[in-house]
């Protein structure tokens, strides 16, 4: 079947075990690395009878390791734990059948073995730990299993789709085939009528040109109509260029009304212009602890009175005492070189200051919530 690829087959086969490989590899590093740590925290258990001198430190050892292999669940399922316990000398401690001479030949007294032991321990003591998955353990046998599994399960999806691609081509095959049949008795059919058709064209033929001596009369006759129906079209065009110059003239019109806005508008921005310039001066005059900026003043100059007053009586709390203002939020700007505080006022007002090495009151900007995402950007820009 072509849609059965044969190189995602070998895939599937070759992968499970690769997987596998990899798998058991870096799980065997891992759990060497777990079991070290958690060993660690247990094979000291005993260590109050360690010390005491009422079990050598070799048979503490052993005991405390033994019941935690005992206890595993990774021994249970086929995994091999290896664990060596050194003294600084190089004495092997545990396992019991590589100890050395000196460590079973410790002292039976209890206050010489509690000297031993914790000479021992003094000098410190060395952990190997090392963690293996035989290939015959059921841990071992279900990572196996599971990439098996999950690429049967692959397998078996592709070729579940390859099948109902060869299905749905056998039956596109099949619908073509009968659509070219149907066309070949269509196409025969045709034929048949086209020449019948021939002979029909031809009486026509002979009838046409028995009409084309007519037509060439009735053509002279329809030429000077023809000139006729030439000469309502000029008188069109003259109309339709009338109606251009017309069109021409409003645009013309619209042009003169928009320079006529754009001055209005010009005459608009000097008086803001000037009305900021008159607050300036007159703030310098009333407010001798704040410095407000430009932007400020414009912002200012384009409220209604009211607001105006509103923002003016703000001012002229930071003018007496900065810490009566009721400070929404502060506001940190992306540099992050200044801190700038926010005042809303008139419920949609918003005023924006900080305050400068000198303790002065600087007013940066002054607006509604409208311009809110304007004025923070500016701050940002500071």
């Amino acid at each position: 079947m072509k849609y059965l690829s044969f190189k995602i087959l070998i895939f599937c086969i070759l992968m499970p075990p690769v997987l596998y490989l990899l798998t058991t590899n870096v799980l065997q590093g891992y759990l060497s690395s777990w079991y070290q740590k958690d060993i660690k925290n247990v094979y000291l258990s005993d260590i109050d009878d360690v010390l005491n001198g009422a079990t050598p430190i070799a048979d503490a050892i052993q005991t405390s390791i033994d019941r935690y292999h005992k206890n595993s669940v990774f021994t249970d399922m086929g995994g091999k734990l290896d664990v060596t316990v050194r003294t600084d000398k190089g004495d092997i401690l545990y396992p019991p059948a590589y100890q050395s001479l000196t460590i079973e030949n410790m002292s039976s007294d209890p206050v010489k073995l509690a000297e031993q032991n914790f000479r021992i321990l003094n000098n410190g003591l060395k952990l190997e730990v090392s963690a293996a998955i035989p290939p015959y353990s059921i841990l071992s046998i279900g990572i196996l299993l599971f990439y098996v599994f999950i690429f049967l399960a692959g397998l078996y999806a592709y070729y579940r789709q390859a099948l109902k691609s060869a299905r749905l081509e056998d039956s596109q095959k099949a619908d073509e085939i009968k659509r070219l049949s149907e066309l070949e008795a269509s196409h025969k059919q045709q034929a048949q009528t086209l020449a019948d058709e021939r002979e029909s064209l031809l009486a026509e033929y002979r009838q046409i040109q028995e009409s084309l001596e007519s037509t060439k009369q009735k053509a002279e006759k329809d030429e000077e109509e023809l000139f006729e129906e030439i000469g309502d079209l000029e008188e069109k065009l003259q109309e339709n260029l009338a109606s251009q110059n017309e069109q021409n003239e409003e645009i013309n019109r619209l042009k003169e009304k928009l320079e006529e806005l754009e001055k209005n508008r010009q005459a608009q921005n000097q008086q803001k212009e000037k009305a900021a310039d008159r607050l300036g001066r007159r703030f310098k005059v009333l407010y001798k602890n704040i410095d407000i900026t430009e932007r400020a003043l414009s912002g200012l100059a384009d409220m209604d009175d009211d607001m105006g007053l509103k923002a003016e009586e703000v001012i002229h709390q930071l003018n007496d005492d900065s810490s009566l203002v009721n400070i929404k939020r502060k506001v940190f700007s992306k540099k992050g070189k200044a801190t700038v505080f926010e005042v809303v006022f008139a419920y949609k007002g918003r005023l924006y200051f900080r305050k400068t090495s000198q303790n002065r009151v600087e007013v940066l900007a002054i607006g509604t919530k409208k311009s809110q995402n304007k004025d923070l950007a500016y701050l940002d820009s500071l």
